[in-house]
């Protein structure tokens, strides 16, 4: 055998690794019998693979025999996924705060810690804030460098994850920031950074409402209005990593630019200019005006309606221009889920497409949780997809 077909012989070794655990992740506890038939190995390849990802870590038997194996001869004893050993560290960075975590094996977020920036919101200051507060949630889970496996930090507006590049974050005012080197913690990974936009997306993808569908589209509401489009189950970037922004999109429900009718800023500055909110008011003030017991709450409602239909109206271009699986939208839109129906409605009377078509569908993921997860999805993701390179410290 010469090196070209060892080469080939390793690289296909580590993809069924990464099938085998991708299948217990989303099937098990799973016996190895039923792994070799959900991934079409036989049964002696799946015995070697699960010794490896047991000696590494990734799954662990369960010596409870499942219902199926209660028959004579040798018990069929199934494996889950280890959820006790491995971390991925996750760290958003928005406009307001910084919310930093950990997540296990299954996604599932099992510390967590956010600051606000006060007035130090210059790059330096930031990327230590958000180091110290890797510091603080490792110290709260016991985990060591060694356990961590990867990590991703997210962040809004135009980033190229090749190089750890901010080019443009309107919400800080940061441009060309060298964020993958401010985020570097002495042990750990290098951080893998991309938009969080793109981020989220493939949470929900993977893990969400999204789950198990190869062709998505992903809107995030917020102070901007991004789009992330999961195509074949990954992430177009676009050539220069600029895909995501849909803040400048004209024809929606007026003739104006999406971000001046529907982002969080202009919102609040409609309420501020019929004076239901005071100066300084953020989107969730404007919330609780609507839900109060007052005489602005009436119009803030109205306020809120409309800017869901103007999200609606966006979708429904959207929704012609990449007529994708399903649209899941996510963000400060959902804190008035009353009028997640309005806009549905408004896509369904914008599209050409049937209006017996494209769910769409509120994002599962929400809230300081949601952000830490969609962090950490990239390197979770390219974990599931090579986990031997991963504990062997090679994650892309």
């Amino acid at each position: 055998m010469n090196d070209g077909d060892g080469l080939q012989l390793e690289g296909l070794r580590r993809r069924n690794a990464g099938a085998v655990l991708r299948a217990v992740r989303t099937r098990g506890p799973l016996a190895r019998s039923e792994i070799a038939l959900a991934v079409g190995l036989s049964p002696t390849a799946v015995t070697k693979i699960t010794a490896e990802l047991l000696r590494a870590g990734f799954i662990a038997e369960v010596h409870e025999p499942a219902p199926a194996a209660r028959e004579p001869g040798r018990p069929r004893v199934p494996v889950e996924l280890d959820r006790t050993r491995h971390r991925f560290v996750g760290v958003h960075i928005g406009p307001r705060r910084i919310t930093a975590g950990l997540v296990d094996l299954a996604g599932e977020v099992v510390a967590l810690r956010a600051r606000a920036h006060g007035a130090a919101t210059r790059p330096g200051p930031v990327a230590a804030r958000a180091r110290r507060l890797v510091d603080e949630v490792l110290a709260h889970d016991g985990a060591g460098p060694g356990r961590i496996l990867g990590y991703g930090a997210c962040v809004g507006g135009w980033v190229v994850p090749e190089t750890g590049v901010v080019r443009e974050f309107p919400g800080l005012g940061w441009r060309d920031v060298a964020l993958r080197d401010g985020l570097r913690v002495d042990g750990l990974p290098e951080p893998a950074v991309d938009s969080t936009v793109r981020s989220l997306a493939l949470a929900e993808a993977r893990g969400g409402a999204a789950q198990g569908v190869d062709d998505v589209l992903y809107v995030l509401v917020g102070d901007a209005i991004g789009c992330a489009h999961v195509l074949h189950g990954r992430i177009a970037r676009g050539r220069r990593s600029a895909a995501g922004t849909i803040d400048h999109l004209i024809g929606t429900a007026r003739p104006d630019r999406l971000r001046s009718v529907a982002g969080d800023a202009a919102v609040i500055a409609a309420a501020q200019e019929h004076h239901l909110v005071p100066g300084g008011a953020h989107i969730e003030d404007l919330v609780a005006v609507a839900r109060g017991d007052t005489p602005h709450a009436g119009a803030a409602d109205r306020l809120l309606a409309e800017r869901a239909r103007g999200i609606g109206a966006a979708i429904g271009v959207l929704l012609d221009l990449f007529d994708p699986d399903v649209v899941v939208v996510g963000g400060s839109v959902l804190l008035a889920p009353e009028h997640f129906d309005g806009l549905v409605a408004a896509a369904r009377e914008r599209t050409a497409l049937p209006h017996d078509g494209t769910p769409v569908l509120p994002a599962a993921l929400a809230g300081p949780v949601s952000l830490v997860r969609g962090a950490a999805a990239p390197v979770l993701d390219a974990c599931y997809a090579d986990p031997l390179a991963a504990v062997a410290g090679r994650l892309p």
